[in-house]
């Protein structure tokens, strides 16, 4: 009897699911980047025998650049090591604006806001002269006494 991973493999290595292979590879070698490039990447993908690598920021394209022979070599040693991804033939970057800031901004939608109760209960002495500033104490303490309710 086979076990799951094995017959996710077969399924991956069939031609039907080529282009899932294919990203699933380009992860794997984005794994082996160094720290400071692999922090940058939003996605990457294939196409055209080209492995287009999207950054978060211009930042992280200048630092790509100063390091793309690294990333050659290390794609080239990957390609030798695990006869993975050995289509692609040359790595082209490019800095992505809009998917990025939708991620991050449905990731901020997701997550819980803090947010704290009224802690006062609106009991202290208005103390100031000033009629204005009188007026201001009073709208707080109305504003605390409506939170309660």
């Amino acid at each position: 009897m086979k076990n799951v991973s094995e017959v996710l493999t077969h399924l991956l290595n069939s031609p039907s699911f080529r282009k899932l292979h294919e990203v699933r590879e380009s992860q794997y070698f984005i794994q082996l980047l160094p720290l400071s490039l692999k922090n940058g990447i939003a996605f990457s993908f294939t196409r055209d025998k080209i492995l287009f690598i999207a950054l978060k920021h211009p930042c992280f394209k200048q630092e790509f650049y100063h390091k793309i022979a690294l990333v050659k070599q290390l794609l080239k040693q990957y390609q030798q090591e695990k006869n993975a991804l050995l289509q692609t033939t040359d790595i082209k970057v490019f800095v992505t604006h809009n998917i990025y800031q939708k991620e991050v901004e449905k990731n901020q939608e997701k997550a819980i806001p803090q947010t704290y109760g009224e802690l006062s209960k609106g009991e202290f002495k208005n103390l100031a002269q000033n009629p204005e500033i009188y007026a201001l104490f009073e709208s707080i303490r109305n504003v605390i006494l409506k939170a309660q309710e």
